[in-house]
């Protein structure tokens, strides 16, 4: 029974700071949206729209899951580790010289 509740007191803290952490996120975001509003104007701040896409596009293709296997994983190699992060670094760079070069 200790045991249960150890995890699942575990559990509501993980849960807690990860809410903490997406609540700040956004609360972040929306508060630099509405600065970057203020003081640029309309065509800049569309363009500035444009490239936040874009890096939320990218971002999202750099994190495809692999890390998050890594974590989820019992028996992880250190062969496992290099490869997910070569395989991120290599991404990384391809879509900033893809985002470079349509610039």
């Amino acid at each position: 029974m200790e045991q249960n509740s150890s995890l699942k007191s575990k559990t509501l803290k993980g849960l807690f700071w990860s809410f903490t952490e997406l609540l700040a996120n956004y609360g972040i975001q929306f508060i630099i949206q509405i600065v970057l509003a203020r003081l640029l104007l309309p065509e800049y701040f569309g363009i500035i729209g444009m490239i936040l896409v874009l890096i939320a596009i990218s971002n999202s293709l750099v994190d495809c899951g692999f890390t998050q296997a890594l974590i989820r994983d019992q028996d992880v190699s250190q062969e496992d580790y290099s490869t997910v992060f070569h395989f991120n670094l290599i991404i990384s760079i391809l879509l900033y010289i893809i985002l470079f070069i349509s610039a």
